[in-house]
């Protein structure tokens, strides 16, 4: 029956019309893990110095973007006096070529304070910590960033957590 159904195949009539294969690796689709909307909230806020200013009720989504220059995203946010605990994460979801990780920084976005670099979906800075080597944050501004692994790209969610 196959063979049947190849033969009558190869007898229609090609009135005008071809057909060309592309294997090449051009040719594999590739959808983007994250929409236009995730790649522009907050935007700019790809230095310290244009850092988006957040609370705890801002969540994104957002998402480090392909581009010609490698996406940051820098977000800044206040400490208020009598804070015992700040928990700052992103979270994504897993895909090769989606891991993200996290920076947090002084106001001036110039010295770091504590880093979260895995490969798993999560990462969390939580300050006083000693996994993290973070201590209390005094009441004020700081910055932090999300960054990709060299050449990722990826949506997110942030959290922030301010403890009294």
């Amino acid at each position: 029956m196959v063979r049947e159904l190849v033969a009558s195949l190869l007898l229609l009539p090609a009135a005008g019309c071809s057909l060309l294969l592309d294997f090449s690796d051009k040719a594999i689709p590739r959808d983007a893990p994250y929409t236009q909307a995730e790649c522009d909230y907050k935007e700019p806020n790809d230095t310290a110095a244009t850092a988006a200013a957040i609370t705890p009720a801002d969540t994104g989504p957002a998402a480090i973007c392909a581009g010609a220059t490698e996406d940051h995203d820098f977000y800044k946010f206040t400490v208020p006096s009598g804070t015992t605990k700040v928990l700052i994460t992103i979270s994504t979801t897993y895909r090769p070529g989606g891991d993200l990780d996290l920076r947090l920084y002084d106001k001036t976005g110039t010295m770091m304070l504590s880093q979260s670099s895995s490969f798993s979906d999560d990462e969390v800075i939580t300050c006083p910590s000693t996994p993290s080597m973070c201590t209390p944050l005094a009441a004020g501004d700081y910055a932090f960033e999300v960054f990709p692994v060299p050449g990722s790209v990826n949506a997110y969610t942030i959290g922030l957590t301010l403890t009294p």
